[in-house]
């Protein structure tokens, strides 16, 4: 479920509608998550990565806060292991590139290198 989220995510008309306290604390706390290996918190971190891409005026709710949000991103990408083999099927990478001229969040861009990083790295299991 989170991979289409991920998809929803990545198309900018529709990111407002992920933008609820409700659903960024529960992608927050799922960047925690082991299920799957780091499946759902790669998951949880690109949902997050595409809606925090754009900018801090879109950033329309307090709770849970950009920033605290960024920074348990920065952690659970911190704790995955480049060498995951990963259950991912990508059609395009230009969601992906596009994060990495995310100049004004690191955040994004760290997570969108990771990603690459990682798809070229390994084996793709399908």
């Amino acid at each position: 479920m989170m991979g289409l989220l991920g998809n929803v995510a990545e198309v900018k008309r529709l990111r407002y509608r992920l933008m609820t306290p409700e659903y960024i604390t529960v992608f927050s706390e799922l960047l925690d998550s082991n299920s799957d290996g780091i499946e759902v918190s790669y998951n949880a971190a690109g949902v997050l990565a595409h809606i925090a891409s754009d900018g801090a005026a879109a950033w329309t709710i307090e709770s849970p806060s950009r920033e605290d949000v960024l920074n348990r991103m920065f952690q659970a990408i911190e704790r995955w292991n480049l060498e995951t083999e990963r259950n991912i099927n990508y059609r395009s990478f230009e969601p992906i590139l596009g994060l990495i001229t995310c100049y004004d969040t690191p955040a994004c861009q760290i997570w969108a290198v990771w990603a690459l990083a990682n798809l070229t790295k390994v084996k793709i299991r399908k």
